[in-house]
């Protein structure tokens, strides 16, 4: 343990307790569990960006919490509507804040449903408790705008920073090839984490700001690059076009580094020309050339745009064109309806298992009942894998921290000791990474808070049986109610990214018949990202021996369907050559049963027979689509 991560939990526990503490001073005793989850809810959200639109994020966030608000006064009035009520208000909770790529957000919003529950209040002090909800929403939103800002610029930078030293550090060695390691899988996350942020920085989440529009080509040329030159002798490159991929590279690096400045000297333009003629003029034919003079072409592109973009205009959003058919409302409402997703399968499931826990506990009269719920919302994930797992260390961890703090309670009489142990057991759950760990340190602080008021014994026996009651419904819902497993989620990522590849395609083929829609491509490579790294984690979980060969091939094929397309949007496409390259298109997306090597043959033909570089590149591109769309059927069928 480093001095920095010290320093970093210490200063995040204190801070999180000066709020709770501030909150509670404003809105009172009752209210205090809203800051706590108010600030969970905050340092959750940092991870997305709200900057670009925090008027309509914060108006969702505040009829989130208003719904919650109302939901959980309503329900104690009535246990028989409150089920209606519980289920409606989870359901609307879970399903927003479940995201099919992104990590959860529900968490904060769901104990804090259940915390309401737990704590209502009469009247008088709903008007209270309701400001306090709206404030929780401003909070959130506030701070988004103070720390958040320019986020893209400054964090995301880094990131493409890192993917261009990795590829610097690989051409300097060129000469130890075999002995450098780049780490692809690092510059995939690192690609794939500053695309999040492309992700999180859209309007109507489909329209992308000047600068999201622009540092999303720098990425996927970067990662075409890195994954061309990581592991091969960089000396059968063509010298011309190493030594201008090494001069571009050190242009984007500084254009990062000095994004507040970006006059530069140099005119990219004149060198890319040059270097177009020398390879026209040597009729460079192979295929590992001109894939990399094809991303060198996006890469000058791009750093031109950027140069002569003012930061002022980072955040401007073209929105001259309508939203794709592709990423329209139609498709989000559709979406709702779909059993088989898991937002759906987790909402649906959280929402009936805590309505039912509620019930139990207004009928029953359960003063302690709350740790029902508590344990039903820890064991109820989204994954069935995952909640298995959990369940065993609820259980052990629930046993443990109750039989530490009622050794420790009967040992320390002093309320002022007690509170100290409550505290430091707050504390150390920062340091927490395993979830049976973090439940004993929560199980400490838990009933340690409630025995500073209460009987240590009675409190300690009480929690251990509504965590069983708890644990035997979560076991049950998990393996009968829409249960959601790793194997769903290969599928359903399996068959979004087969689905994906395919669009990019039909929107390469819409380009040159005249119907241009980059935007879409662009949210597409997004796409594809958000899936791929979704996967990743299921990888983890699953040690399939061929799905990270899946991910990488997928990749490579992705980007290059991008850059295909970026360079047929350029406008150096020959019209004579249109008519061939539909067919080749044509045969890609409806996946014709014609042989591949025929195909690679005819193709190899035109490259060969072409005058033009402008040709040779597309046509590279196709050739390199096919290969990979060949080799991933392959390696499919092997799974």
């Amino acid at each position: 343990m480093n001095k920095k991560l010290i320093i970093l939990k210490t200063s995040t526990f204190v801070f999180v307790v000066f709020f709770v503490v501030i909150f509670k001073l404003i809105f009172g005793e009752e209210n205090t569990l809203i800051g706590v989850s108010t600030i969970t809810a905050t340092l959750m959200f940092l991870d997305q960006d709200l900057t670009l639109s925090p008027v309509r994020s914060a108006i969702k966030l505040i009829l989130i919490n208003l719904l919650i608000g109302i939901s959980s006064y309503l329900v104690i009035s009535n246990m028989y509507l409150g089920v209606l009520l519980n289920f409606f208000t989870l359901f609307i909770v879970s399903y927003n804040f479940c995201y099919n790529f992104r990590n959860p957000l529900y968490i904060p919003f769901t104990l804090q449903y259940i915390f309401l529950l737990s704590n209502p209040v009469d009247s008088k002090g709903f008007l209270v408790r309701i400001l306090a909800l709206i404030s929780g929403a401003l909070v959130i939103v506030l701070t988004q705008i103070l720390v958040n800002n320019n986020k893209l610029s400054k964090s995301g930078n880094k990131l493409l920073e890192n993917v261009c030293d990795s590829i610097e550090n690989k051409i300097e060695y060129k000469e130890q090839y075999d002995l450098v390691d780049d780490g692809i899988e690092k510059v995939n996350q690192s690609i794939d984490a500053f695309r999040t942020m492309v992700y999180d920085k859209r309007e109507h989440n489909y329209y992308l700001t000047e600068e999201g529009r622009l540092k999303l080509n720098l990425s996927v040329a970067l990662e075409s690059i890195h994954t061309m030159i990581h592991d091969i002798d960089l000396n059968i490159i063509d010298e011309d076009i190493l030594n201008t991929l090494e001069f571009l590279i050190k242009e984007v690096k500084m254009l990062l580094i000095n994004s507040d400045d970006n006059i530069n000297e140099n005119n990219i333009s004149i060198y890319m020309e040059k270097l177009l003629k020398i390879c026209e003029q040597k009729n460079t034919n192979d295929l590992l050339n001109l894939q990399l003079l094809d991303s060198m072409i996006l890469l000058s592109d791009t750093i031109e745009s950027l140069e002569l973009l003012d930061k002022k205009q980072y955040n401007l959003v073209n929105r001259s064109h309508e939203i794709s058919e592709l990423f329209s409302d139609s498709k989000i409402k559709l979406f709702l309806t779909d059993r088989k997703s898991i937002r759906f399968c987790y909402a649906i499931r959280v929402a009936i298992c805590i309505s039912i826990g509620s019930f139990i506990i207004q009928y029953f009269d359960l003063s302690e009942g709350r740790w029902i719920l508590f344990t039903l919302f820890s064991l109820i994930n989204p994954l069935y894998e995952v909640s298995k797992s959990k369940t065993k260390d609820r259980l052990f961890a629930t046993l443990i921290g109750a039989l530490i703090i009622f050794a420790l309670f009967t040992i320390f009489k002093d309320p002022t000791a007690r509170m100290l142990i409550v505290l430091i057991a707050g504390y150390l759950n920062g340091y927490a990474t395993e979830y049976k760990y973090a439940t004993i340190f929560v199980t400490i602080s838990a009933i340690g808070s409630a025995a500073l008021v209460g009987n240590v014994k009675v409190l300690t026996i009480n929690r251990i049986l509504f965590v069983l009651v708890g644990t035997v419904i979560a076991l049950l819902a998990n393996k009968y109610i829409f249960p959601y497993k790793v194997k769903d989620s290969m599928i359903q990522l399996k068959n979004m990214y087969h689905e994906t590849i395919i669009s990019m395609l039909k929107e390469v083929k819409n380009l040159i018949e005249g119907n241009k829609q980059p935007t879409t491509m662009k949210n597409l490579i997004i796409l594809t990202s958000l899936i791929d790294a979704k996967a990743r984690t299921n990888e983890k979980m699953t040690n399939s021996p061929h799905y990270s060969q899946i991910i990488s091939g997928r990749r490579f094929l992705t980007t290059s369907i991008y850059e295909l397309y970026m360079l047929i949007l350029r406008g150096k496409i020959k019209f004579q050559n249109q008519k061939e390259i539909l067919n080749d298109l044509n045969n890609l997306i409806y996946c014709s049963n014609e042989d591949v090597s025929t195909k690679i043959n005819h193709i190899e033909q035109g490259i060969s027979m072409s005058k033009d570089i402008n040709t040779k590149i597309i046509l590279s591109s196709i050739m390199i689509i096919l290969r990979e769309l060949s080799y991933l059927n392959e390696l499919n069928k092997s799974i």
